[in-house]
């Protein structure tokens, strides 16, 4: 392991350059007094636009669009402020290991430590399978043999980078395109997107959406299933609720075909279901292992997220934590340098979303400013649940605001209005596409 990177300035680390985490970093490098500074560890080259991955994985022309450079995320004069491309290997009190992304210039060194003063926890959670780049994709050629459940396989060689992304879309588009049956496993808001999209681009394919529970985002008042229920049946989608996947017939030992060479699967129920290409959209886990290792009891055992108060910072009552010499040592009731936001924190049954992430960050980021100059800390409270959802290229509905209003739409836009992120991250698509 090299030897840490020790700066004559006070640290304040932001793990992890999504939403939160991009969120957390601007709002950090506005405020902090001098003699402070940000630094961003972040394991892909480019922001990922979550959001737009489902339809750009059916759609094709678009792809760049998801990718936002960070180039100007601090602004065009960062000062001291930095962004470190790497995945977090562990976490320590004050100190955090990590190894260089394989396209960063540091990448022939194998470690490097990162100490900081104080450090927001913003690693999000890992995604389902068909959107997640760092699992064994579910679209490869021989994906049909198979039913990916694991998150954990190998990429086979994805190494976070802008074109490996793209290239990943890219393989998605062309399965997709080639498949006649696809069977959507998850009736949430990446399967439903999934599902309609797949049958507003190809009306011809047979699309099945599979939901395990009655009624459709149940988080959400009934009209909103109602609304998703008439979109997709108007579609020609094959809704099935209420029937949850047979887990057994999904592993390669037990694979089943049809006379026409589709995949064979099964609910509880025993409801035989046939598709060339099984889509689990279900499974989102929290990306709390590094926090686990360092303190096993600040992560709720239900859950698997990692457990905060108020203030957002991380809850570690009656718990003990490792130290740098590998002993333990007993910790107060929180870590009070240490915040977690985002999906991977178990926050008071805030939704999870991007907003969500943003707001807990600014919450976060308050509280560390207030900290230094010892003010008094903010509490957190979740606002109403809000949500938009596409259904088809052009169809979408939300619900926002304390009245839970519905409002639905046809003015929709293929590509999402994917680059209206751009700005969020300090990027302009006409400017920075190249990068």
């Amino acid at each position: 392991m090299s030897t840490p990177f020790v700066s004559a300035l006070k640290t304040a680390l932001v793990l992890g350059g999504s939403y939160g985490g991009i969120a957390a970093s601007k709002f950090l490098a506005k405020e902090l007094p001098e003699g402070y500074r940000v630094v961003l560890l972040e394991r892909n080259s480019h922001a990922n636009h979550l959001y737009v991955l489902p339809r750009f994985s059916v759609l094709p022309s678009h792809e760049p669009k998801a990718f936002i450079p960070y180039n100007n995320l601090f602004g065009p004069t960062p000062n001291h402020h930095r962004i470190i491309h790497g995945t977090a290997t562990k976490l320590e009190q004050n100190k955090v290991t990590y190894t260089p992304a394989p396209y960063s210039t540091t990448s022939n060194e194998t470690e490097h430590s990162l100490e900081f003063d104080y450090l927001i926890y913003a690693l999000g959670a890992k995604l389902p399978g068909p959107i997640d780049f760092w699992a064994k994709s579910v679209y490869d050629v021989d994906a049909e043999k198979t039913v990916n459940l694991d998150f954990e396989k190998d990429a086979g060689g994805y190494d976070g980078s802008k074109s490996a992304a793209i290239a990943s879309l890219q393989r998605a588009q062309k399965r997709l395109r080639t498949v006649e049956s696809v069977l959507v496993v998850g009736g949430g808001a990446l399967g439903i997107q999934f599902a309609s999209d797949l049958k507003s681009l190809y009306p011809h394919k047979q699309i099945t959406l599979l939901h395990s529970r009655t009624r459709l985002l149940p988080r959400f008042p009934t009209k909103m299933h109602d609304e998703i229920n008439k979109t997709v049946h108007s579609l020609d989608v094959d809704l099935i609720l209420g029937q949850r996947l047979d887990l057994k017939t999904t592993l390669p030992e037990n694979a089943e075909y049809d006379e026409r060479g589709r995949r064979v699967v099964k609910t509880e129920s025993g409801k035989r279901i046939c598709a060339d290409l099984v889509l689990v959209c279900t499974g989102q886990i929290p990306n709390t292992s590094l926090m686990h290792s360092f303190a096993p009891r600040a992560i709720d055992e239900r859950t698997g997220m990692i457990k905060v108060i108020r203030t957002m910072q991380v809850d570690v009552s009656d718990s003990q934590f490792v130290v740098q010499d590998g002993s333990t040592d007993k910790t107060g009731a929180i870590l009070p340098h240490i915040y977690a936001i985002g999906d991977a924190a178990d926050a008071f049954g805030a939704i999870k979303a991007g907003h969500t992430a943003h707001w807990q960050a600014e919450v976060a980021s308050k509280n560390i400013i207030a900290s230094i100059l010892s003010r008094p800390l903010t509490s957190y409270e979740p606002g109403p649940p809000a949500i938009k959802i596409t259904l088809g290229l052009r169809h979408y509905a939300t619900i926002m605001g304390p009245e839970q209003t519905l409002t639905v739409g046809d003015d929709g836009k293929d590509d999402l209005d994917a680059v209206g992120m751009w700005p969020y991250v300090g990027a302009n698509f006409e400017r920075d596409r190249d990068l």
